[in-house]
């Protein structure tokens, strides 16, 4: 945000401003003139509020099909400068009338009492609203130009219709999701004040954010403040309204209700379910269904429900709807029974007297069961005089269920792109055969029928993963290490130790977004392929945990009270956790284990311990890591750049608000100038600035800039990836150097664009083809390829950790060890196992030693005979203790 002379970039809010961008002086900022920083071009005040600095405009009116304008600021009333958005409403009459003072007196009323709403609005999925005022500026015309701004929190991300049009559909259980979450919220907000129970009046795919970092959802845009800027009741909607999803009483003009937001989203989930662009053509010219196969019919008959033209047949609460949901539909036995009849041949189906009489009593039953499952749905409207009792309510999962398994749910979804192939349906299929046996084998009545539903388990598991490894698709159904995982759990689950309570378990913690699969995967491969080595003779089992966004998975796993865990492993204790915990991430859940002296493992942070993280605290001592750190990646790459570059000038790509980010940074500036480099030869560029794209490539260009080296974020390496693309085709001989979370397909997809993955170069842990012969055989054998990412060889390193303590303390006698003698045992300085391409040893900070293969560069080449780049070992630098 500040320029080398000390100056600031200011955007100017006037939407008919052609000149924008300016520039203050950062000095201003503290002054009492702060105020009057006006527009050069067009007069507009720039500081808004007084503290809100706009950097860039993040959505038009057009792109939202809203009321306004979207910018990106920075509130410099906080040291930090913390992000924010804001809003800013132009009234306007709907006839292109000029607004008169009275109108805009009015209005401006209205904008404050509805802005009085949302400001007392506290949902952790509702960006929270800092600030809303309104400036009056001069204009060319004699007439002044009111503007209405609203500053709420930033959230980082993608609407669900910008996810939609990548996916082209979304898949029925992210529907049913979605559908819970946003329930969640409008249930909050219909019963926000008795006396003013807020209605959001404008639910579509548009206004549902997902944030970037961690999959929440959040219901952004309230329909509210864009109508009293514009001048109408608030408590009808006849002209703001979105066509495609809001319910017939806005488009006549009526009183809107709860049941108007509930239409709206389940209008939402159809465009969703369908791909649709417009589902009220759906809803009126057809039956949606025809045009996407639900197999859930408790969904499908909650979204007709909502869906009703007139609001007193809908559900009239939220509360309502997610009851629906949770209640079990019956299955039709009915039907089961008309099926199973057509099925018996013709000339066996000869029925006596007797047997007809029979059969009628059958129908009479299953008729009558019929009736109750139809009753037992709370939303389907019962006749009155129908004398059924009513059924009782089924217990509801724990909180957080979900976010757990041991082999009973699948926590990573099925691909979407390989769901149509029949090998990967005939697999996830056979998978979920499997986890049904698994969760009937976990609650038995007796051992026998455990022993049956477990070898049940086992064998679909099996047939499951077979299934995927023998695929004729050019293996595109992913060979699935949670199968394997499952299928190894439902063995030892049948030893005498898991039998007895005293088989412990290793909790591993994964991501639940869609954009992170990948990673994910790479992490259970490495857990996977050592549950196979100890196979025989197991020490461990494992549970999968998906990471939530407020980290309350953390707390259970620490607690040992898993919501919804298995009975049959009530008795086994979690004595570690491997955590794909990032550097931003990981503060948090280190001092929660810590205090339960829980050792967290973590395979994917790299940012240096004695850098500070927040309020200056630094990485809990039950926290270890098996993968390189940051300042070796940083040597790593300026000896490189000197060998290879000399002292040329060097961009800085980075995330400012990202402990990893700028600790590579900090680490890679430092280690140039220790090698010599002039202070004036490296620049930096922040990733998280609204222009960065704009920015590092003028940078590049005016600075004449040789080399780039990219420290992105996760949440930043799509920008960064951009970048790149536009310095190589400034100039193609720069020279892309890049941290590991540039280990990425979408990095390699770059190269079919402008050849960038020809001479890019980036640090990593280790890379495959470093591995020893056992771990090349093994990841042969079960994935096909010994070809597997770095993330793999250090999740695999964090699996082999546990087992060699869990081994050493058991081959001492000690058959029920706890967590803290596993954290003495990693702590010992003999504690020495061999990793997937080395020795795996700890330091005094509990971090990998620097040895040999541990902190390598790839280099990402073309391979003409698949016709794709990919990442290939160029260095292991000597080390100390090689």
């Amino acid at each position: 945000m500040v320029n080398s002379d000390s100056s600031i970039e200011v955007y100017c809010t006037r939407p008919n401003c052609d000149q924008p961008q300016n520039l203050i002086p950062e000095q201003s900022l503290t002054s009492t003139s702060i105020r009057e920083q006006c527009c050069s071009k067009c007069g507009m005040p720039l500081i808004l509020g007084g503290h809100f600095l706009p950097l860039g405009l993040l959505v038009s009116d057009e792109e939202r099909g809203g009321f306004g304008r979207t910018f990106l600021a920075r509130d410099i009333s906080f040291p930090h400068r913390p992000l924010r958005v804001i809003k800013q409403l132009h009234p306007r009459n709907p006839s292109g009338r000029v607004l008169n003072p009275s109108e805009l007196q009015r209005i401006e009323q209205l904008f404050q009492r509805e802005a009085n709403i949302l400001a007392e609005l506290n949902h952790q999925q509702i960006p929270r609203a800092w600030a809303f005022f309104v400036v009056e500026a001069d204009h060319e015309t004699s007439h002044p130009q009111k503007f209405f701004y609203l500053v709420q929190d930033y959230i980082e991300g993608q609407d669900l219709a910008q996810i939609l049009k990548k996916k082209g559909q979304f898949l029925e259980d992210e529907v049913v999701h979605i559908l819970k979450e946003i329930l969640k919220i409008l249930q909050y907000i219909h019963n926000f004040d008795e006396n003013r129970g807020a209605i959001h009046r404008d639910i579509k795919p548009a206004n549902i954010m997902r944030r970037r970092r961690d999959g929440l959802l959040y219901l952004i845009d309230f329909g509210a403040v864009r109508q009293v800027v514009e001048g109408l009741p608030a408590d009808t909607s006849s002209v703001v309204l979105t066509p495609g999803f809001a319910p017939p009483e806005q488009f006549a003009g009526e009183k809107v209700s709860p049941a108007s937001d509930l239409y709206a989203l389940a209008a939402t989930c159809v465009c969703l379910l369908t791909g649709g662009g417009n589902p009220r053509e759906l809803l009126l010219n057809s039956n949606w269904r025809q045009y996407t196969n639900v197999s859930n019919q408790s969904l499908a008959t909650v979204l007709d429900s909502m869906l009703k033209y007139k609001q007193e047949d809908r559900p009239q609460s939220a509360q309502e709807v997610l009851d629906a949901l949770s209640t079990k539909q019956q299955p039709n036995l009915l039907q089961k029974f008309l099926d199973w009849l057509k099925g018996i041949p013709r000339r066996k189906r000869w029925i006596s007297l007797g047997g007809l009489a029979l059969l009628g009593l059958a129908i009479a039953v299953i008729l009558h069961w019929a009736i109750q499952a139809n009753t037992s749905n709370p939303l389907v409207k019962q006749p009155t005089e129908t004398p059924l009792s009513r059924p009782s309510t089924p217990t509801p999962p724990p909180p957080f269920a979900e976010y757990f398994s041991r082999g009973e749910e699948a926590l990573i979804a099925e691909a979407q792109a390989v769901a149509t192939i029949p090998e990967c349906r005939t697999a996830y299929d056979l998978k979920k055969q499997g986890m049904e046996a698994f969760a009937n084998a976990s609650s038995p009545a007796d051992f026998r029928t455990a022993e049956d539903a477990f070898f049940k388990s086992i064998k679909e598991f099996k047939n499951a993963y077979n299934k995927t490894k023998t695929s004729s698709s050019e293996n595109k159904c992913h060979i699935d290490p949670e199968t394997w995982i499952y299928y190894y759990n439902s063995k030892v689950a049948q030893t005498q130790l898991a039998i007895n309570g005293s088989l412990p378990t290793i909790a591993v913690v994964i991501s639940g977004l869609e954009d992170e699969r990948g990673d994910s995967l790479e992490i259970l491969r490495g857990i996977a392929q050592v549950q196979s080595e100890q196979e025989s003779a197991p020490v461990l089992q494992i549970l999968i945990a998906k990471y939530d966004s407020q980290q309350q998975e953390v707390e259970y796993i620490a607690e040992q009270n898993i919501p919804g865990d298995l009975q049959y492993f009530s008795n086994s204790k979690i004595l570690g956790v491997v955590g794909r915990y990032s550097s931003h991430e990981i503060l948090k859940p280190g001092d929660i284990f810590g205090k339960k002296q829980l050792v967290l493992i973590s395979p994917t942070s790299t940012a240096i311990r004695r850098y500070d993280f927040h309020n200056q605290q630094r990485l809990n001592e039950y926290v270890f890591r098996t993968a390189s750190n940051d300042s070796i990646a940083a040597k790593d790459l300026a000896n490189y750049m000197r060998s290879n570059s000399q002292w040329q000038k060097v961009l800085i790509g980075f995330d400012s608000e990202n402990n990893y980010s700028k600790s590579l940074k900090d680490e890679f500036e430092q280690e140039l100038r220790r090698l010599g480099a002039i202070y004036k030869n490296i620049t930096g560029c922040d990733l998280k600035r609204a222009d960065a794209l704009q920015l590092c490539k003028d940078k590049a260009k005016e600075e004449n800039v040789q080399v780039l080296m990219l420290a992105p974020s996760a949440d930043t390496l799509k920008k960064a990836l951009n970048i790149v693309k536009e310095v190589k085709l400034q100039k193609r001989n720069r020279q892309i150097l890049g941290g590991d979370v540039l280990y990425d397909t979408q990095t390699l997809d770059l190269g079919d664009v402008v050849d960038v993955a020809d001479d890019m170069v980036v640090a990593v842990s280790s890379h495959a083809s470093l591995a020893n012969t056992n771990f090349i055989g093994t990841a042969t054998k079960l994935w096909g390829t010994s070809d597997v990412s770095w993330r793999t060889l250090t999740s695999y390193d964090a699996a082999k950790v546990f087992v060699k303590a869990l081994t050493d303390l058991r081959n001492q006698g000690n058959n029920n060890p706890t967590s803290q003698q596993v954290y003495e045992k990693l702590k010992e300085p003999s504690f020495l196992v061999l990793g997937a391409t080395a020795n795996i040893e700890f330091d005094e900070q509990h971090d990998r030693k620097q040895v040999k293969n541990i902190g390598i560069l790839v280099q990402a080449q073309y391979n003409p005979k698949t016709n794709k780049y990919r990442f290939n070992h160029l260095k292991s630098p000597e080390r100390n203790n090689p």
